[in-house]
């Protein structure tokens, strides 16, 4: 009876009552976010990919130790209450932060930025061929099937400024799109951690501009015009910055045209150490490579990349892949490089598999397995040798090739269906050669039905 008193007489109860009251519940709600933030990844790329191109995520953690951090303060707000104000320019910067680490990645980083790219045209482009030849590709019987050759490797130099239509209301998507990096091709590979620390950054503002007003402190409206300065002064900031970068690179054409080739080699290293991405921009490269060879300066990997291009783009591939793998051997940082170098070998096996009444697909089958080399997890060079395997009678090798496609799609926001059908069919055909009748039979619903990818393993 004494303790029934005690809990519910009328100081004890109103403060029970008060775990109750709305900011504490947002606050918790936030604080749970960000807990989810801290723990999961901010952005997701294979490793093996990765390594192979001389780069890592591993700097992106931070972005996980600010939510750990952010989550520990939200929850101390949360269980122990403070008469003054709630800290909240701290998480109106992190907002910020948090908002530009597509910028950062897009334009400090561009191994990962090629990558990510590179890996979503792949796939773009997969997907088209397997629904341009569905027939073709979902028969066990591929004799008549042709492959699309890989298209270029992609620029990481997107916000080129051609005219001065740039500046007219309706082409500033390009601005959101390629200069602070929202764009399809970042976001397909973007870890669930960013997602939960943004929103969870916001539930906790939310908390605490309603503890905040329900102290008497009306801070609402004059942090909100702050938070709009600062992030308008940024953003403003940025875009100077990318049409800066724009008239420094027309005005190192200007130099090119009119034979100043010590200066555009002089101003192009200080560009591309001001503006990463121009390391993997074709147009550049070959600008700087010309300029270098006419001013006596030559740079052996970029002399090499040149004449490989020049070569790739009059389809003489054997010869392009000469010279990439020069270039590379030489620089193993140029990642523009290593996309072409994988490319060009990725041609010469479609080739082979493409020529009519000489089709050769044990020849195409070990210029794939060379890409893959090169470039690890190249989608299309999946792609392509897993067919490749199907029609050189290798079953078992080609589901073996189709299970590495479905791990590599782990790595997608949203994983393509008709890639992942049609690696789950070449798994059925597989265990249908074995004689496993349930295993084919289990497999081929697989491929048709994406509510039973989860419930078993591909092992």
């Amino acid at each position: 009876m004494f303790l029934i008193n005690a809990l519910f007489n009328g100081k004890n109860f109103r403060s029970w009552q008060d775990w109750f009251i709305r900011e504490r519940i947002v606050l918790f709600i936030g604080a749970l976010v960000l807990t989810l933030g801290a723990t999961n990844a901010w952005y997701q790329l294979p490793n093996k990919a990765l390594e192979t191109f001389g780069t890592n995520i591993n700097f992106y953690k931070i972005g996980e130790l600010l939510a750990g951090i952010l989550a520990i303060q939200v929850f101390s707000l949360t269980f122990w209450t403070v008469e003054r104000a709630l800290p909240r320019k701290r998480f109106l910067a992190s907002l910020i932060i948090v908002m530009l680490f597509p910028f950062f990645v897009n334009t400090w980083n561009p191994q990962v930025k090629f990558i990510a790219s590179a890996y979503y045209k792949q796939v773009e482009n997969v997907s088209a061929h397997v629904d341009n030849n569905f027939s073709e590709v979902q028969a066990r019987w591929k004799q008549n099937i042709y492959l699309d050759k890989p298209e270029v490797p992609p620029s990481t130099f997107e916000i080129s400024i051609l005219d001065s239509r740039f500046f007219q209301l309706p082409s500033w998507d390009k601005i959101v799109l390629d200069g602070f990096g929202y764009n399809n091709r970042f976001f397909a590979f973007i870890g669930k951690g960013w997602m939960y620390t943004l929103i969870g950054i916001s539930i906790s503002l939310i908390g605490i501009f309603l503890a905040n007003n329900n102290k008497n402190i009306n801070s609402s409206t004059t942090d909100l015009k702050i938070f709009l300065m600062c992030a308008g002064f940024l953003v403003s900031l940025i875009i100077f910055f990318l049409i800066y970068v724009n008239i420094f690179n027309y005005q190192i054409d200007v130099q090119y045209s009119i034979g100043k080739y010590s200066k555009v080699v002089a101003n192009s290293k200080i560009l591309a150490s001001l503006y990463p991405s121009l390391q993997g921009d074709e147009a550049f490269l070959e600008r700087l490579a010309r300029a270098e060879y006419y001013a006596d300066k030559v740079e052996p990997a970029l002399i090499n990349f040149v004449q490989g291009l020049e070569n790739y783009k009059n389809s003489s591939f054997q010869e392009a892949e000469n010279y990439f793998k020069k270039a590379l051997d030489i620089d193993k940082s140029r990642f523009l490089v290593r996309g072409y170098l994988a490319s060009s070998i990725l041609n010469q096996g479609v080739e082979y598999l493409n020529s009519p009444g000489n089709r050769k697909p044990g020849a195409a089958v070990d210029l794939f397995e060379k890409a893959l080399i090169v470039f690890p997890g190249h989608i299309e060079g999946l792609y392509d040798l897993m067919l490749a395997r199907v029609i050189n009678g290798e079953f078992k090798k080609s589901a073996d090739i189709a299970k590495k496609i479905i791990e590599g799609q782990k790595y997608f926001q949203e994983p393509r269906i008709g890639l992942l059908g049609q690696a789950y069919l070449h798994i059925a055909w597989a265990e249908y050669d074995n004689g496993d009748a349930d295993k084919t039979w289990e497999r081929y619903r697989q491929s048709v039905d994406s509510s039973t990818w989860k419930k078993s393993s591909v092992d």
